[in-house]
């Protein structure tokens, strides 16, 4: 269930963030997290919960009032790192491939998106 289910929505995620996230636009992004959100939360596995609660962080971070693009890129850097290390664990383990892809993909976004906003 877990690999047909989750593994197509990750399909559709990795698709989505492929022509970047600046591109994809917080209008879209937001419904995105939620729902990763609610999956991960509800999933049961301390790897994924740890997961929901950073896209929780970028949620926050993401509302018009406090977005700050150095900030999100840090986040999706770090959150990349964290879908990394759980692709190979737990309930993870299944769909551990794409989520080494997605873990790749939203680093190497957080890093351009930072280095971006950081450049003089």
């Amino acid at each position: 269930m877990i690999q047909s289910d989750i593994g197509d929505a990750l399909d559709l995620t990795v698709v989505s963030l492929r022509e970047g996230v600046v591109r994809l636009g917080v209008a879209a992004a937001l419904p995105e997290i939620s729902a990763w959100q609610e999956r991960l939360a509800a999933s049961g596995d301390p790897g994924l919960a740890a997961v929901a609660e950073t896209l929780e962080e970028l949620q926050n971070q993401l509302a018009p009032s406090g977005f700050d693009p150095v900030s999100v890129g840090a986040l999706l850097m770090s959150l990349g790192d964290q879908v990394e290390q759980v692709a190979g664990a737990g309930v993870a383990e299944q769909i551990g491939g794409k989520l080494s892809l997605l873990g790749a993909l939203l680093g190497k976004e957080g890093d351009s998106l930072t280095d971006r906003m950081t450049k003089v």
